[in-house]
């Protein structure tokens, strides 16, 4: 019988720990051996078996307690994860960026019936000659990441702690078609503010994560990971991970509806909640202000450019295919709706640089993970919320540019405990991106005033 040790992660981080063909389930305290190591039992000497028996019962003891032990700490442990893709990676990518086989565009079209395929080429054409990944890399390196195994799955997420001993901890969650890219530039800003021009106090301790299924998050196992789910990993995270006993949250986008999930789940946890706005009607009862009806039509009126959810509630997989397999059908998909939500007036660049659309389409293309993200709509439709008034301390920063209307404060106070309400002109869908200062300062002032100045 070989003597050895090994030992592996299971899915959900559960460990399996094999010592002399001795093999525990530190899941379930079980312990079993091999046919291999029980046909390797002496059989002649009955001295000699019970012995063998003995040997592999005090393994089992012992190999079930410390892998148990084992096993609690690597759940509550975050390990640091450099991204550094191979580049047999990133040639595949630019051999299918080069045979992309390109679709007819009616002339002078643009935009109207969605990605212009002019403007698509050229972005196809410097991803392919003149973006430089590996500088990209580097620059998303110099932030600390880390993956911790929560709820069964690995989570990414970036931790930036401030100097300030008493810095807020605060989780920032992106959407969809985003990443956790769209936090990096607000990130110094909330550390260490006074560097930045900013007020000096409050200061953040910063955790921007990536949601289950994006980017270097484990793609879920199993169906139904959706608001509900995903706001129980988070709150793992921040909480039994993180050790920290209470924290702010915001989000935008898909982003907004987890941490809406988080203070309804885990009041005791929340220090206050930021959002970006509200998406959708549903759940509100007649009568209607004047504002409200205006807020229903305005968002009704939206409908036509949210045939994209529609699809990815329905039929995800039926659109995995194509994303998964093209980098420039993944690109056409996701590009449209920065130029469309963003507060681009119709020039994409005028807010995002070829790079910083670049570095977030990566995202998804090396993890293989935008058939996970869309499949993200299909689950969130159908997996159970928790319901109620949001009572914990919130915080509205919405943009007149966003393709989705703001709400009127009255609509807000249905759901929310609102503490803070302001509208924008500048900035749009992506305001941490767009508008890293003015997002920062509004944390600055809703955190003081719900903490501070108590």
């Amino acid at each position: 019988m070989p003597f050895g040790k090994h030992i592996g992660f299971g899915r959900g981080g559960d460990l399996d720990v094999e010592i002399a063909g001795v093999v525990a389930d530190t899941r379930n305290g079980s312990c079993s051996m091999p046919n291999g190591a029980r046909q390797a039992l002496p059989r002649s000497n009955a001295i000699a078996t019970a012995s063998s028996h003995a040997i592999f019962l005090l393994l089992c003891i012992l190999m079930t307690n410390v892998g148990g032990a084992q096993g609690l700490a690597a759940q509550h442990t975050a390990e640091r994860l450099t991204i550094d893709v191979p580049d047999p990676v990133l040639s595949d990518l630019s051999e299918r960026l080069a045979r992309t086989r390109w679709p007819d565009q009616l002339p002078g079209t643009g935009w109207t019936y969605g990605t212009d395929t002019a403007y698509l080429r050229e972005l196809v054409s410097y991803w392919r000659n003149g973006f430089d990944w590996h500088a990209q890399e580097a620059r998303l390196n110099e932030f600390e990441h880390y993956r911790a195994w929560v709820g069964g799955m690995r989570i990414h997420f970036v931790h930036t702690r401030s100097k300030d001993p008493d810095a807020i901890p605060l989780l920032l969650l992106h959407g969809w078609p985003s990443s956790f890219v769209q936090m990096l530039d607000i990130i110094p800003l909330l550390v260490d503010p006074a560097a930045h021009g900013l007020p000096s106090t409050p200061s953040f301790h910063v955790v921007a994560a990536s949601l289950p299924g994006f980017g270097f998050s484990d793609i879920p196992a199993r169906p139904g990971v959706g608001f509900a789910t995903s706001a129980d990993l988070m709150a793992e995270l921040m909480h039994d991970v993180l050790n920290y006993s209470q924290y702010g949250v915001r989000g935008s986008d898909l982003g907004g509806n987890i941490v809406r999930q988080i203070a309804l789940r885990h009041p005791d946890q929340v220090i206050g909640v930021h959002l970006t706005g509200m998406i959708g009607t549903a759940d509100a009862e007649p009568p209607f202000t004047l504002a409200e009806q205006a807020f229903i039509e305005a968002d009704a009126a939206t409908q036509p450019e949210r045939a994209y959810a529609r699809l990815q509630m329905s039929k995800p997989q039926t659109l995995a295919h194509a994303l998964n397999d093209s980098p420039t059908g993944l690109a056409a998909w996701i590009i449209e709706k920065f130029r469309a939500w963003s507060d681009s007036n119709g020039d994409i660049e005028s807010r995002f640089t070829k790079d910083e659309l670049l570095t977030n389409l990566m995202i998804y293309w090396v993890t293989g993970t935008a058939p996970s993200s869309v499949r993200m709509y299909f689950d969130f439709s159908r997996e159970p919320l928790a319901t109620g008034r949001i009572e914990r301390p919130v915080g509205m920063l919405m943009s007149n540019k966003d393709l989705f209307p703001p709400a009127p404060r009255e609509w807000g106070e249905r759901f929310f405990n609102v503490e803070r309400w302001v509208e924008t002109d500048v900035g749009g869908h992506f305001l941490e991106w767009e508008e890293p200062e003015l997002v920062a300062r509004e944390l600055q002032t809703f955190f003081r005033s719900i903490t501070f100045e108590r």
